[in-house]
């Protein structure tokens, strides 16, 4: 579920993001993604807003909208063609370091890969984690579409580091780390062998063992105890991500018995009676005659209400595979009803005693192929408190999977707020706390790539209110990601302004960002971020301002007839410029007109440059709304450059141009924006 805000009768989007400006907010538009099956698991479509009742805190709510998304259609599935944030199905792919043995840990890597190159569609995003009882957990990337990003975290999961800040792009390296480094998972010494014939010797060793294990106990105990309570915190961690969050946790589990107390073969038995038969209904694990001891079922109780509360769901997969219940190791240790203890609570599943995990990744896949979103109103009364749902079906059999509930915009922690800087780059969500305006247009470098210069222009004044003493803190992020959801290239800026130097020109003006991508031939949606001012640890982020922009942009083949966007030209910058990385350098300066540089905006102010390729001059012909004057037809190689002249820039929103080229019977349209920034 994902829930926006209005302030009189202007929607602001995306409250998670949006908590500075709460003192200001008095409803809430809450949605709730909703997904029905039927008894035999799978997704139940064609229902509609008169299907359901959503109730918040008892009282029954009017749904305001309603949305449907089937992933299940045989329709074209494009990555980064917009999608409301609530429907996006989010999996964390979270592997347990410390109850894994090596081998089975390189069979659940083997599932992940299947997983993501097979099952998961372009527009799911997926995370990569590690949890273990000495460090806690650890997010190796955020939620993205990058899922080339999330290979490289499977293949690595112990020591992966990313490059990118934001952990959703694969410009990634594994760090070397120094040794003794505790990020390196601690391996056991390996075993002395021993002769097969000494029986005496394979005798006193299992006594031993027995010994050691019985002495043992309680720490294995406190082990247990401790992976539940960061199982709890990364729950409460994800409630800033939008939608319902699946955990798939990876792992061999443990026994039951250091939870419950009884014998595990039992506490199985016992796993598997508590199982609900709806989702949303609260599982309460409280009696220890029959669940176990006081002490552990509060830990667990935590933990469940964690998941509930922030619409997350824990799947464990047994990635032991087929167990031998009379094993060497014994009937205790092959029982996999720890697992069960964790996963029901949440609404979750076991997928056990399979060596294909393959088909337990598609069996939760298949629940979730059809996401209802039913949105209501609400009033902000206290910021942080949590709300109880209930969404019931109307005239119509299944079973309805919700979130509980939902918060009120509150405080966020430092990942949290991390996490949330991610899902506004990858689900296009609206900031304007720091104006950005965007451009960004394509130039053949001859070797089948294109530079693709990127123009932010960030207004002045919103930076400076920014500021701290006598500086502004700013970060850029760049990202273009093509059809498929990959990240091929990105952009990183650091700015410290210093005011007593530059204050008067920012405030009147504001930064200029100049920055070059490089990519092959294709569809990008070039998606920018800035993030000003430093957070506020006791006001959790207050301090912090977001900017977001996006451009679409095609690069085009060698030799195809192409239009760019028209590119703005400034005559009078009053801008700071800044200038970042520049890999397109070696085509040189692409901004020229008649042998003389100009500063391009990211915003037309009256005249414009209109660069084809793949045609002269005498090939075309063009119309603009609103009319334009012609100012000169200039030639260039592969192409030629047009400048137009708008009469009244200020009277307009933006320019269109339509361009033919004879012979070609499909014309080409392109626009580019024109309003002041």
């Amino acid at each position: 579920m994902k829930f926006y805000t209005a302030a009189a009768v202007v929607l602001l989007f995306a409250a998670t993001a949006f908590a500075q400006l709460r003192e200001t907010v008095n409803v809430n538009i809450v949605e709730v993604p909703v997904s029905v099956v039927d008894s035999s698991g799978n997704p139940i479509r064609g229902l509609t807003a008169a299907n359901f009742e959503v109730y918040d805190g008892g009282k029954k709510q009017a749904i305001t909208s309603f949305d449907k998304i089937d992933f299940g259609s045989k329709e074209a599935v494009n990555a980064i063609s917009p999608l409301n944030p609530a429907a996006r199905r989010s999996f964390l792919l979270l592997f347990d370091l410390g109850f894994s043995t090596p081998h089975s840990l390189e069979r659940a890597q083997d599932a992940a890969r299947r997983f993501v190159a097979t099952a998961v569609q372009t527009r799911d995003l997926v995370g990569v984690g590690t949890i273990d009882t000495d460090r806690g957990f650890r997010l190796l990337t955020a939620f993205t579409t990058d899922h080339d990003l999330v290979a490289s975290a499977i293949n690595d999961p112990r020591s992966f580091r990313g490059s990118d800040p934001l952990q959703i792009g694969n410009k990634t390296f594994v760090a070397e780390l120094a040794s003794g480094d505790t990020e390196f998972a601690r391996e056991a010494p390996p075993m002395m062998p021993m002769s097969r014939g000494d029986a005496a010797a394979k005798a006193e060793m299992a006594e031993t063992g027995q010994r050691l294990a019985r002495d043992n106990e309680e720490f294995v105990r406190a082990r247990v105890e401790k992976q539940i309570d960061y199982l709890g915190d990364l729950a409460k961690t994800l409630r800033a991500v939008p939608g319902r969050k699946q955990v798939i946790l990876l792992t061999e589990g443990f026994n039951a018995k250091y939870l419950q107390g009884r014998d595990a073969r039992d506490a199985a038995a016992n796993a598997r009676d508590f199982a609900a038969t709806a989702s949303g209904e609260v599982w309460n694990i409280d009696t220890n005659e029959k669940y176990g001891n006081t002490s552990s079922q509060s830990i667990l109780d935590r933990m469940a209400q964690a998941f509930r509360n922030s619409d997350v769901v824990l799947d464990a997969i047994d990635i032991q595979g087929v167990r031998v219940q009379n094993g060497v190791e014994g009937a205790n240790l092959n029982s996999n009803a720890g697992l069960f203890v964790l996963s029901r609570p949440t609404g979750g599943e076991v997928f056990e005693n399979s060596n294909d995990l393959k088909a337990s990744f598609d069996r939760m896949l298949r629940a979730q192929e059809v996401v209802y979103v039913l949105a209501f109103q609400s009033p902000t009364k206290s910021p942080g408190k949590f709300h109880d749902l209930k969404v019931k079906l109307v005239n119509s059999p299944g079973r309805v999977s919700y979130r509980l509930g939902y918060y009120e915009n509150g405080a966020e922690s430092p990942l949290e707020r991390s996490l949330t800087t991610a899902e506004v780059i990858v689900n296009d969500v609206p900031q304007d706390d720091v104006h950005m305006a965007a451009f960004a247009a394509p130039f053949p470098l001859g070797d089948g790539n294109s530079q693709v210069p990127v123009i932010l222009d960030l207004r002045g004044a919103d930076l400076a209110r920014q500021a701290k003493g006598n500086s502004v803190a700013a970060e850029i992020f760049v990202y273009a990601f093509d059809s498929d959801g990959i990240v091929r290239d990105r952009l990183y800026q650091r700015l410290t302004l210093d005011l007593s130097k530059v204050g008067d020109r920012l405030r009147s003006g504001g930064v200029r960002y100049y920055g070059t991508l490089v990519l092959p031939p294709g569809t990008y949606a070039i998606k920018s971020l800035v993030r000003a001012g430093e957070s506020d640890k006791k006001n959790s982020g207050e301090s912090e301002k977001r900017g977001f922009g996006r451009v679409n942009v095609i690069v085009p083949k060698p030799g195809d007839v192409s239009v760019l966007p028209p590119i703005p030209i400034d005559e009078e910058p009053k801008w700071i410029l800044v200038k970042g990385a520049d890999r397109g350098a070696k085509a040189g300066y692409p901004f020229e007109l008649n042998g003389q540089n100009f500063i391009p905006s990211a915003t037309a102010s009256g005249k414009v440059a209109l660069i084809v390729y793949g045609a002269t001059a005498n090939e075309l012909t063009w119309e603009t709304t609103p009319k334009t004057k012609l100012l000169g037809t200039i030639p260039m190689t592969g192409g030629t450059k047009l400048v137009l002249q708008l009469d009244d820039p200020a009277q307009v929103s933006s320019l269109q141009v339509t361009v033919h080229k004879k012979g070609v019977a499909e014309a080409q349209t392109t626009t580019v924006a024109v309003v002041r920034p």
